[in-house]
């Protein structure tokens, strides 16, 4: 049974990792997976399907407020969708036979790549949004939903690290619209992953009684952090949202390769 201290320890977590999340389409798990892992001390095994089960409902309270403001391609989604179930009931399998150690690294070199990518990758600043194009690049928008899901799986993060630089760089989405068809993604993907994790690591790799508990205490200020930032999302520049997003993932990204080195 978690005391109260813990139970407001992991709601003000949970509060700022959905403010995270909603405003930058990641879910909220980049920031909770290492708090809960370099801040609390849980495994990371425990700590990935929490995270899942927290993207859920970020992802739900964002993608209803970005659904009433028409940011939704509906199409893209879909098609996201249909590939990141592959991709995450691969990706729980791989992580239910890999260290914890392992995981942190990836995690945390998952993480340079993108802020490499960020950096050397000439963008231009979107403040703009668009309707869904007739013509979709299919292939690529399949690759992305089963990256999505496989990242998702592995390190618990959701996928939107990885969706909405891509959406936005390569695929010319604009990037509130990237945003919105990430957390409607990950909405899905992270609900078959919770799921599937839960069948195979449940009783071994993690205590589901654990797991939903520390859930309970994170959900509620998750919800309520993704509400308020998609409240004041639009009232952001967009490059203040980008500077934000990288800053922490760097922040983020030393401490999991230091945590996995075991610095």
């Amino acid at each position: 049974m978690l005391s109260a201290v813990s139970i407001i320890l992991f709601l003000i977590t949970g509060l700022i990792a959905g403010a995270f999340g909603g405003l930058l389409g990641l879910g909220g798990a980049v920031i909770l997976v290492p708090v809960l892992t370099l801040g609390f001390g849980l495994p990371i095994h425990l700590a990935i399907p929490v995270s899942l089960i927290s993207n859920i409902f970020v992802s739900l309270t964002s993608v209803m407020s970005y659904r009433r403001r028409g940011l939704l391609h509906r199409r893209t989604i879909w098609i996201m969708n249909v590939w990141s179930v592959t991709g995450i009931i691969l990706g729980t399998l791989v992580a239910a036979w890999s260290p914890d150690t392992r995981i942190k690294l990836l995690f945390g070199i998952f993480l340079l790549f993108m802020i490499a990518e960020a950096v050397l990758v000439k963008r231009e600043i979107d403040l703009g949004e668009a309707q869904e194009p007739e013509k979709l690049n299919v292939p690529a928008f399949s690759a992305l939903g089963f990256c999505m899901g496989l990242l998702g799986a592995l390190l618990g993060i959701g996928g939107g690290t990885l969706a909405v630089p891509v959406q936005n760089s390569l695929l010319k989405v604009p990037l509130r619209n990237a945003i919105a068809n990430s957390l409607a993604t990950i909405v899905v993907s992270a609900s078959v992953g919770a799921v599937t994790y839960f069948i195979v690591g449940s009783g071994t790799l993690f205590s589901a009684t654990e797991a939903l508990v520390i859930a309970a205490a994170i959900v509620p200020g998750s919800v309520i952090g993704a509400k308020l930032a998609t409240m004041f999302s639009d009232r952001l520049p967009v490059r203040y949202i980008r500077y934000i997003f990288y800053l922490v993932l760097l922040y983020i990204s030393y401490n999991m390769i230091r945590s996995g080195m075991g610095w």
